[in-house]
């Protein structure tokens, strides 16, 4: 008995620090979007708390399945880009923490200079996910006319990962 309060034990110290790890590199993902568009990022930093509220609260939930940064003209309201990044939950021996950070980089740097836009974080989460304070129910902005690259795991850990797509 004794031996399975140790597994247990170990399993949620894991599982707290890969979710952790992968809420700030998706954070990190998203600034990296954020600069690379040359955007001003006080937006995202002054929102910082309540958005790592809510990723961390699904995250640890295993309630997040997506998380998206918008780009988008605050004129026509026309999405300019868009970043995803998609949880995968798992469960694998190997307790390990990889992002891949020059790949991130060298494929937002496909996507342009966007001066003058607006951006917001949105995300998907499983039907009946925890309510967060800060955050509200919205739909996502049409992205008919992008393109979308599926680029790949960008983060991984032994309990999750995220597959970047990007559309331009």
């Amino acid at each position: 008995m004794a031996s399975s309060g140790v597994h247990v034990r170990t399993s949620v110290h894991v599982s707290a620090r890969a979710f952790t790890y992968l809420v700030n590199e998706i954070n990190r993902v998203f600034l990296e979007a954020i600069q690379s568009s040359d955007l001003d990022p006080s937006d995202f930093v002054a929102n910082q708390k309540v958005i790592e509220n809510g990723l961390r609260t699904w995250m640890t939930l295993r309630q997040l399945e997506v998380a998206y940064l918008e780009i988008y003209d605050p004129r026509s309201d026309e999405v300019r880009t868009r970043v995803d990044l998609a949880i995968e939950f798992r469960d694998t021996g190997d307790e390990h923490y990889r992002t891949e950070i020059e790949r991130v980089r060298s494929e937002l740097g496909k996507s342009g200079k966007f001066a003058g836009c607006r951006y917001r974080v949105v995300v998907t989460t499983t039907p009946g996910a925890a309510p967060v304070q800060g955050w509200s129910d919205t739909t996502l902005r049409d992205v008919s006319h992008l393109s979308r690259y599926d680029i790949g795991e960008v983060i991984g850990t032994a309990r999750a990962g995220a597959l970047l797509s990007i559309l331009r």
